[in-house]
């Protein structure tokens, strides 16, 4: 898979770059690295099921499952970054459990959804999430094809998941030597106001380069871009890019509340071209990830993404500059 990578290595370990620093102040909660022997026997950690996410438990660590992850897809296409969360957020003083998330894959399993609505594309390359639970278990997640297509308005019935399907789950099986998933968030109906929509006055290609830029100027740096249509092997595409900005401090505030919300970050931006040749623009809404992985409401972080995700997209739409 084509990608434009704005980081020097694999493993984005933010918080040690001077340029990574928030722009505002985040409460954190952080979470306990582990517990005690006796009482990881007595409970048992329990496979989360939040709505479209596949949960694998894993027989090796999370740094042994994240490499087992990065091989398997680099065999299969490419690794477009891998997050540390964990790492994230020692920079910034906290302390939550080890927590990564690979995102990467074949463009042969990714392009058939793009292709059937480019709204997908704000999920793909595909994600996996590694975890260690409150009590040691190590969990691998990633988002269903069903889930990635209900909230692009595909049909789940369509061929167009196929590839996505199979691939993930060989993927997961790999990576963890599980046969079979722990857990399977049947869930996925579309959630209403996912996506956060606005036309752009420039080309795919430029709207990215606002969404970098606008980036910079907060001090947050772009994780990776890439070029989904480059990329797509036997599925022509229209022009569809998408790119991802860290932000320590509000991952490590997310994270930290329910470890899940990793799948959803670091934050992502869109930008296709439509068959009438209209650039569109766009973000999830942090509200709706939120809820997804029952983070409260009230929480303040919510408020502070909401307006800085908004503002990246106004920035890129051309409405913003």
């Amino acid at each position: 898979m084509a990608t434009s990578l704005l980081a020097s290595a694999a493993v984005i370990a933010l918080a040690g770059c001077g340029s990574t620093e928030p722009t505002g102040s985040v409460a954190v909660s952080s979470t306990p690295v582990s517990t005690s022997a006796d009482a990881k026997a007595a409970t048992p950690d329990v496979a989360p099921s939040e709505p479209g996410l596949v949960v694998y438990a894993s027989n090796y660590s999370v740094s042994d499952t994240v490499s087992r992850v990065q091989r398997a897809l680099e065999t299969a296409g490419a690794v477009a970054a891998t997050v540390d969360f964990e790492k994230l957020a020692q920079g910034a003083g906290e302390t939550i459990r080890p927590t990564t998330v690979v995102i990467g894959g074949n463009p042969k399993a990714a392009s058939p959804l793009i292709a059937a609505d480019q709204r997908a594309a704000i999920d793909l390359p595909q994600k996996y999430l590694v975890w260690q639970a409150a009590n040691g278990t190590v969990f691998l997640a990633y988002n269903s094809a069903e889930y990635i297509a209900t909230l692009a308005g595909i049909p789940v019935s369509s061929d167009a998941l196929d590839g996505l399907r199979a691939g993930s789950a060989s993927t997961a099986s790999d990576a963890t030597g599980s046969s079979a998933a722990a857990a399977e968030g049947t869930d996925v109906s579309a959630a209403p106001g996912y996506l956060v929509e606005k036309t752009s006055d420039a080309s795919v290609a430029a709207s990215i380069a606002r969404y970098e830029a606008a980036f910079a100027a907060k001090n947050q740096p772009t994780v990776a871009t890439v070029d989904l249509a480059s990329a797509a092997a036997e599925t022509p595409l229209r022009p569809t890019m998408v790119t991802y900005v860290g932000n320590p401090a509000v991952s490590t505030a997310l994270v930290g509340a329910q470890q899940t919300m990793g799948i959803d970050l670091p934050a992502r931006y869109v930008a296709w071209q439509d068959a009438e040749g209209i650039v569109h623009v766009a973000h999830p809404d942090i509200r709706v990830l939120a809820a997804r992985h029952s983070i409260s409401p009230t929480n303040p972080v919510l408020d502070m993404v909401a307006a800085a995700t908004t503002g990246f997209t106004d920035a890129a739409s051309g409405s913003g500059s």
